[in-house]
């Protein structure tokens, strides 16, 4: 005989109804979605490691996850194109560049962990003796921790990549900026092939619609691209292209350098800026490249001239660059500084002092400073012990008076006077032995990798600056004072009238009587 089981309760918490995970009376609990602008704590994959950082969700779309292993087959990335679509978020970390922003899914946002506000403190006033010891320490030293004093932060942007703050610029620049950031926030090629190098987009780059989302292969002698695997190998079978489409103005070892017209070359150029833009987050050059010349510096060997980076200057302006890049593959071999001192050289064989367009990014401002240090040190080992005006520095150097203040000024090197005996506006640098000593001790004036020979670039102006700025004032002058032309000197013709004019009776002038004596 079986026992009886109990009788159950209505309400007993062991009714078979109940659903396994819990009462059913409870509802199930919702998932909490991310929500755009908000900061959440995102496992990020960083040298092998997965880290919690603070991240900011940007946009939310539907796409195809990306592919988890690269492959070079056609139907597979076809097959991938028409995959089904998923719900993902791009979001941008908190203590990394923007380069590093991403497509990520939503089982790497942790939505239910707190994240701390960010502390903001307000800079304190240093005393003098400190901040004179913190400057003349270098910016080797300083370090982006905690509140920072104005020449601080503007050494730290001056020779790191510090990113300037919005709120230190103007307002026209700080709305320009914004905008900048609204319409170019979300990358949209992930990765482009170029040769034999694999590289990954770090910013926004106006390629076309039919390429957004996908890998792009672009040939390095052309620069033409697609985002089809298959196209792309059959365009490299049949390209005869070997080298940029340019005269080549230098050469030496393996390194040449090619001058390509933008009114000329146009489609090549203006290929040359799309791929530019992926590595450079201010850009605003991409199509109307006529005005422009671009100098390409390759890597040459038997199977033709390799393209490492360029630098383009406009035509007949007062600036020797405009847009300067090495690709990231080649970063940090000197090719920046080789190219910025042949922007110098040109500039130099024109008969003008040139200096690049501003304002410079984060990596050109480095460079930069760089090489104005370098040309610098040279000239104060020269003149030690005396005090100089910058536009002796300028003619001696071929650096532009403003660009050697702004790079003086931080080490307090240079100032004006108002007393008589001095030139009023002009800027008097001292060019002392401890400072100039304290100059070397912090690493200033180190020679570039690469050094510029003179005698192997193989250019000449057709006409230098001064001359072309005497024609211009000869035909202002010849224009201002043109003699009017013999059509003009004649008499017009009377315009014949509709109507007969009206008689008008003469006037007749009575003559004064002689006076009688």
């Amino acid at each position: 005989m079986s026992k009886r089981e109990p009788r159950k309760r209505a309400h007993d918490s062991t009714n078979e109804a109940a659903a396994p995970g819990g009462n059913d009376s409870e509802p199930p609990q919702q998932q909490i979605m991310p929500i755009i602008n908000k900061r959440y704590m995102v496992e990020k994959f960083i040298i092998n490691t997965v880290k919690k950082v603070v991240a900011v969700i940007i946009h939310i779309d539907f796409r195809k996850p990306p592919q988890e292993v690269r492959t070079n087959n056609y139907k597979s990335i076809e097959n991938h194109e028409q995959g089904a679509k998923e719900l993902m978020y791009y979001v941008h970390y908190e203590e990394l560049d923007r380069r590093n922003d991403e497509w990520i899914t939503l089982d790497k946002i942790l939505v239910n962990e707190v994240v701390v506000e960010p502390v903001i403190k307000v800079p304190t006033k240093a005393p003098v003796e400190d901040l004179h010891k913190e400057i003349v320490v270098g910016p080797p030293v300083i370090k982006p921790s905690g509140a920072l004093t104005r020449s601080q932060r503007r050494t730290l942007e001056e020779y790191s990549h510090l990113k300037t703050d919005l709120n230190d610029l103007d307002a026209t620049t700080a709305r320009l900026e914004r905008e900048h950031e609204e319409r170019t926030k979300v990358k949209n090629i992930p990765q482009i092939t170029i040769g034999a190098h694999e590289i990954l987009a770090w910013y926004y780059s106006p390629f076309p619609p039919d390429c957004e989302n996908l890998d792009i292969y672009m040939c390095e002698y052309c620069l033409l691209y697609t985002p089809h695997h298959e196209r792309f190998k059959q365009h490299i079978d049949t390209c005869k292209v070997r080298q940029p489409p340019g005269n080549e103005i230098y050469r030496k070892d393996h390194l040449s350098v090619y001058e390509v017209d933008g009114s000329g070359q146009k489609l090549y150029c203006q290929c040359l800026c799309l791929l530019s833009k992926l590595f450079m987050d201010h850009k605003t050059l991409y199509f109307d490249v006529d005005d422009f010349m671009f100098y390409v510096l390759c890597e040459t060997d038997e199977h033709g001239a390799h393209i490492v980076g360029y630098f383009s200057r406009e035509v007949e302006s007062a600036n020797n660059l405009a847009c300067i890049m090495v690709f990231p593959p080649f970063q940090k071999k000197g090719y920046g500084k080789l190219l910025i001192q042949f922007s110098y050289e040109l500039s130099r064989r024109e008969g003008y002092i040139g200096m690049p367009e501003k304002p410079l990014s984060d990596l050109g401002k480095v460079s930069y400073r760089s090489y104005w240090w370098w040309r610098l040190m040279k000239l104060f080992h020269i003149h030690q012990g005396h005090t100089v005006t910058a536009t002796f520095l300028s003619n001696e150097s071929g650096i532009a008076v403003d660009d050697i203040v702004s790079t003086l000024i931080t080490m307090r090197m240079c100032r004006q006077y108002k007393e008589p005996e001095f030139i009023p506006g002009e800027w008097y640098v001292r060019i002392h032995r401890k400072i100039v000593d304290h100059c070397v001790m912090c690493g200033y004036g180190k020679p570039p990798r690469l050094l510029l020979d003179r005698t192997k670039v193989r250019w000449a102006p057709a006409q230098t600056r001064p001359e072309f700025e005497r024609q211009q004032q000869r035909t202002a002058a010849a224009m201002t004072s043109r003699r009017a032309s013999k059509s003009q000197n004649v008499t017009p013709l009377v315009t014949p009238l509709a109507t007969p004019p009206i008689e008008q009776k003469p006037v007749f002038q009575k003559t004064p009587t002689p006076r009688r004596r």
